[in-house]
């Protein structure tokens, strides 16, 4: 920074440099460990927050040498700042990416069976860690949730669905994946062992597929 620069600068520059670094770090920390979140829109909001940062300081300090008269030195911090807003350039168009895709992964509709998955019972001690509406065009939504003991998950849905009139599909059924059905809506269950977690999932087939709609179910007591 320039003598003539305000006293409060430099902190101010080097607590706004420090957030932003930590929030890269994080981010790419979550990514690595496949976290759910919009950590890779983190990251790039951060990204492009610190090279717009970069690119005021560096045009700021090519402006002083230009106006000292040193042409070579001005020339030099204004490649730098360049390179900077290329670098943000990037993320910008990663993170317009990103919103897109995010648009198709998690684009459904869920006006019906956001409340259906959220009123199924859920084995005791059981906890949803993450909730994720699924692909644009359906109805699909599907919640991440961790049991105490895993190996009961299954046999719990069996007795608990049945009594509110849910219909197992014995043919897609295994040791980890049970399907149930009722009307034109689907229930999954996918067990995780890695993760001593399970997958939920609630889809409604499309009526037009089945020839006449089919009423949603009531919400379960």
């Amino acid at each position: 920074m320039a003598s003539g620069d305000h006293p409060l600068l430099r902190p101010v520059v080097s607590l706004v440099y420090a957030t932003l670094i930590a929030a890269v770090v994080l981010a790419i920390d979550q990514i690595f460990q496949f976290m759910p979140g919009a950590w890779f829109n983190l990251l790039a909001a951060s990204v492009i927050a610190l090279s717009v940062t970069t690119v005021v300081l560096l045009s700021r300090a090519a402006w002083r040498r230009y106006r000292e008269g040193l042409d070579r030195r001005a020339a030099g911090w204004l490649v730098a700042a360049l390179a900077a807003a290329l670098l943000g350039g990037v993320a910008g168009v990663e993170l317009v990416e990103s919103a897109q895709l995010a648009a198709q992964i998690s684009g459904a509709d869920v006006r019906v069976t956001k409340p259906l998955i959220e009123s199924l019972p859920r084995p005791t001690g059981a906890t949803v860690l993450n909730e994720q509406p699924g692909l644009a065009d359906t109805e699909s939504i599907s919640e991440e949730i961790k049991a105490k003991n895993l190996n009961a998950v299954i046999p719990f849905y069996r007795v608990e669905l049945g009594k509110r009139g849910w219909v197992e599909d014995t043919t897609s059924a295994s040791a980890s994946t049970v399907r149930f059905v009722k009307g034109s809506f689907i229930v999954s269950i996918d067990l995780d062992p890695g993760s001593g977690s399970y997958a939920l999932i609630v889809d409604r087939i499309n009526a037009n597929l089945l020839g006449s709609p089919s009423a949603s179910p009531a919400p379960s007591p």
